[in-house]
């Protein structure tokens, strides 16, 4: 995952296991409902089914990637490369998606800033409003670059947020504030 800043416990960056499986997602324009729902990346992606990748396996091994994905974000489990994720270990057809569409996986990844948040400026408004110094908090913020604005609570201490709602400091401050004086 890469950081954007982590202040007491509180972190922020995107996920590239995350990334890849939204990556596969749109490129081969699977249809899979799960949740939460996640939008489709931003700028999309031309559909693109490379020689090999056998759609149909996809589509019915992507609704267990992604959740297992989500499930290793809250572990902190991060491989270095996307087709290395341990989600992909039974998923060979999820796997093989991912090695055919690596270099653009990669690029997304590379090019991929997170959002600055005021995330210390809050935590002590915070702090200011309950009279204390907040106890380690935990907190995780995966941006994803995704359409429309994404602000879903996927498990106790982690978000799953998209790009342009993190950008948008009249809803990312308020957000962020009910969050943590949940956490806190």
């Amino acid at each position: 995952m890469k950081f954007a800043r982590e202040v007491s416990g509180i972190s922020h960056g995107v996920s590239l296991g995350l990334l890849a499986a939204l990556y596969v997602r749109d490129s081969l324009a699977l249809s899979v409902d799960v949740e939460p729902h996640v939008p489709g990346l931003e700028p999309s992606l031309p559909v693109r089914v490379p020689a090999g990748v056998d759609r149909a396996a996809v589509t019915a091994e992507w609704p267990g990637w992604w959740s297992d994905a989500l499930e290793a974000c809250t572990h902190g489990l991060v491989s270095a490369t996307p087709e290395d994720a341990t989600a992909l270990l039974t998923r060979p057809a999820c796997r093989a998606a991912v090695l055919a569409l690596k270099p653009g996986i990669d690029e997304l990844h590379r090019v991929q800033r997170p959002a600055a948040l005021p995330i210390a400026d809050v935590l002590s408004g915070v702090e200011s409003r309950i009279g204390r110094w907040a106890q380690r908090v935990e907190l995780h913020i995966v941006e994803v670059p995704v359409e429309g604005l994404l602000w879903e609570r996927f498990a106790p201490a982690h978000v799953l947020a998209s790009t342009r709602f993190l950008n948008d400091p009249a809803r990312a401050a308020p957000a962020l504030r009910a969050l943590l004086e949940d956490l806190v």
